[in-house]
């Protein structure tokens, strides 16, 4: 599928507009046969009144197209009557995913389909959503123009991060936001040697450090005094959270370089890894950790009028005005 771009600089006050000024990609009129054609679904595990309203509204309006849609397997169906047809996310059979929930639940999907190579949409049901920013109440709007290929599609890395013990690979798992290194013991600080493509970068004692992607510089990292990095830059953030040396700063490098975590005794322990804050593993002293970019990207599609510097403006109230 080409990605055919907007050209232009942001978004109006009107939707409606913003869809008319976006470029069909099909290059057909708006009842041609639809851009993508089998729907796959993915909500939060939660099944509460936004979700089964939302499923509804969704579901409805892809019936009413004649879209070919169903509900990822390990999700309960939102409304108990209903009985959708399934997909497996090991084998998807579907050229677009819906998420349904909030950045949570679409750093859980990302994860596990970023091996397909399927572009995929959030509906925010969530609270802050970056990743997954359309209302509810603009989804017959937009996904009506999504489904005839109008649409703006962000491409976002991941990064990879294997745990290795001696010679023997205790952990392999990737992460959309971010690779966070802390210690197991939230009262002490871990202690521990961080190198990047095997040269020596510091010594460190603090509460851990957080490595992220640009897509990842909105969450844990930002609130660890980490920058915002534009997400079309091949780019990774090294965030260190509560140093005791005040110098340690953040630092930004490429992202072909690769990073190693290794805890020191003096640490009294290890510590532990977090995968976007929903993986977990226990390190022990001696053990490395290696961190990469992933070798898969993730294809995000955004409703044209898409903007990133005004969704940071509106996210982190930006600007506004007091009294």
């Amino acid at each position: 599928m080409a990605d055919l771009r907007q050209t232009r600089t942001g978004p109006t006050t009107d939707p409606a507009a913003d869809i008319d000024d976006c470029r069909d990609r099909a290059g057909t009129p708006g009842d041609a046969a639809p851009y993508f054609k089998r729907i796959g679904i993915i909500t939060k595990p939660a099944a509460d009144l936004a979700i089964r309203t939302a499923f509804k509204k969704l579901t409805s309006l892809l019936d009413e197209m004649g879209i070919d849609w169903a509900l990822e397997q390990s999700c309960d169906s939102p409304i108990s009557r209903m009985q959708p047809a399934r997909f497996e996310r090991n084998q998807p059979d579907r050229d677009l995913i819906i998420v349904l929930g909030g950045d949570g639940t679409l750093l859980n999907a990302a994860r596990s389909l970023s091996q397909w190579d399927i572009p995929i949409m959030g509906v925010n049901l969530g609270r802050l959503g970056f990743l997954v920013d359309i209302r509810p109440s603009d989804l017959k709007l937009y996904l009506s123009a999504i489904l005839r290929g109008r649409f703006v599609e962000d491409r976002r890395f991941l990064l990879e991060g294997t745990l290795m013990r001696g010679d023997t690979r205790v952990m392999n798992a990737i992460a959309l936001n971010d690779v966070t290194f802390k210690m197991r013991d939230p009262a002490r600080m871990v202690e521990f040697e961080m190198r990047i493509d095997g040269r020596l970068l510091n010594h460190q004692r603090s509460d851990g450090v957080v490595i992220c992607t640009p897509t990842g510089s909105t969450a844990y990292a930002l609130s660890a005094g980490g920058p915002l990095i534009a997400p079309d830059l091949p780019a990774i953030g090294i965030v260190s959270i509560c140093p005791h040396t005040l110098s340690y700063r953040p630092i930004v490098i490429s992202d072909s370089h690769v990073i190693e975590i290794v805890p020191k005794a003096q640490s009294r322990g290890g510590g532990s890894v977090s995968f976007d804050g929903q993986i977990n593993q226990p390190l022990e002293v001696g053990d490395a950790l290696v961190i990469r970019r992933h070798h898969h990207d993730i294809r995000l599609i955004h409703p044209c009028g898409h903007d990133y510097y005004t969704l940071l403006r509106t996210k982190l109230c930006w600007g506004e005005q007091s009294g």
